[in-house]
């Protein structure tokens, strides 16, 4: 029996490996907004912020707070596409929380690759919910196996 670590966030090849689709298939969940996918980084001096409108009707980004980010940031719809296009973005401008922005801040932005991304747990559940998409590994099928109590009351 092999041990399951819970995560929260898995690579790519762990998703397309418990949902038995194709790469493509992936990045067009992605591309149209159904699915996000995130990078992780470390120590980042990032911005987060939220979007709100000058009175013009003009977008303007409001500053929260400024700090040395370790953890997930996900990417938008329009990078996604980029990514699987080209190979490699560089990437400033990512999605946070409740709307807002997270921007990385620094001289040159990283470049994030398709072996960079990941995906969080709480979006491999949602989408699994909304879907239908399910385990389809051997775990799965161990889980899914007829249980009897001797009593036979479960």
């Amino acid at each position: 029996m092999r041990i399951r670590i819970e995560k929260s966030y898995f690579t790519l090849p762990e998703i397309l490996e418990r949902w038995a689709i194709s790469i493509s298939d992936l990045a067009y969940l992605a591309e149209n907004d159904r699915l996000r996918l995130s990078v992780r980084v470390f120590g980042a001096p990032v911005e987060f912020g939220e979007h709100d409108e000058t009175a013009d009707g003009e977008p303007v980004r409001v500053p929260c707070e400024r700090v040395r980010h370790s953890g997930l940031l996900d990417l938008r719809p329009h990078h996604v596409f980029r990514l699987f296009r080209c190979g490699e973005v560089r990437l400033r401008d990512f999605r946070a929380p409740g709307g807002g922005y997270a921007l990385l801040l620094g001289p040159e932005p990283p470049a994030v690759t398709v072996p960079d991304l990941l995906v969080r747990r709480e979006e491999r559940d949602r989408l699994e919910a909304e879907t239908g998409f399910r385990d389809r590994g051997p775990e799965a099928e161990a889980e899914r196996a007829f249980f009897a109590s001797c009593d036979y009351h479960y």
